[in-house]
């Protein structure tokens, strides 16, 4: 690797860091998504890869050690950047991305309606939270048939619904896959999972609201400058 190439991931782990420290305290709302999704898109899946362990493991001295939190971050964020680094090789399917936001949509509202048990005090607050996150990726697909049919011969509109669909996916499978590490290293039994898997699921909706807010609104500038400013 090109000594360019390091101190760039140095820069992006650098800004990572930042970014995460200086939004940390509001609940739900992070730009990490946003800016490591562009990082990935322009400087490619090797320095995505390099830069997501060292945030991974920078995140963790700062903010203090945690098992599970290392084996997520080091699981999710390399994964992420070969998924975003993967997008700007070659677009997906056009009809992957839509099939996938379907399932979870399908996903969520089965959740919605099955009973759920858990006490009654949460019952209702997770159940309207499960259908919300259906009423959020319906809203996806309906952008998605917006895009294909008015903007077809708009490679940056086909783009933005890519990647901000992308997000909210990668989004709700951070917390899927936290729940599923969690509780498997610190062997809760099954009546603590459920609760921690609900637990989490209320911090999940608006999370991935705004990982689509924020790459949407936020994607083509942040590539535009990296592009510019030392992209490969």
């Amino acid at each position: 690797m090109k000594a360019k190439e390091l101190a760039r991931c140095g820069v992006m782990t650098a800004l990572l860091i930042a970014v995460q420290f200086a939004l940390g305290f509001v609940s739900g709302v992070e730009l990490v998504t946003a800016v490591f999704a562009a990082y990935c898109y322009v400087c490619g899946i090797r320095c995505g890869v390099l830069t997501a362990v060292a945030f991974s493991l920078l995140r963790c001295i700062i903010f203090g050690f945690s098992p599970s939190v290392i084996l997520l971050y080091l699981i999710y964020y390399p994964l992420f950047a070969a998924v975003f680094g993967l997008l700007a090789k070659k677009s997906p399917p056009e009809y992957l991305l839509p099939g996938l936001i379907l399932s979870a949509c399908v996903l969520s509202a089965i959740l919605g309606v099955t009973g759920l048990k858990i006490s009654a005090a949460y019952q209702l607050r997770v159940r309207v939270m499960f259908w919300a996150l259906c009423a959020e990726f319906a809203a996806l697909l309906i952008f998605w048939a917006v895009v294909c049919h008015w903007g077809r011969e708009n490679g940056d509109r086909i783009l933005l619904f890519n990647v901000s669909s992308t997000a909210a996916v990668m989004t709700v499978f951070f917390t899927l896959l936290d729940d599923v590490i969690t509780p498997l290293i610190y062997r809760y039994s099954r009546e603590a999972a459920a609760a921690y898997f609900y637990g989490g699921f209320l911090a999940m909706l608006p999370q991935a609201v705004c990982a689509v807010m924020s790459v949407f609104v936020l994607f083509m500038p942040l590539t535009a400058a990296m592009k510019k400013y030392g992209g490969r």
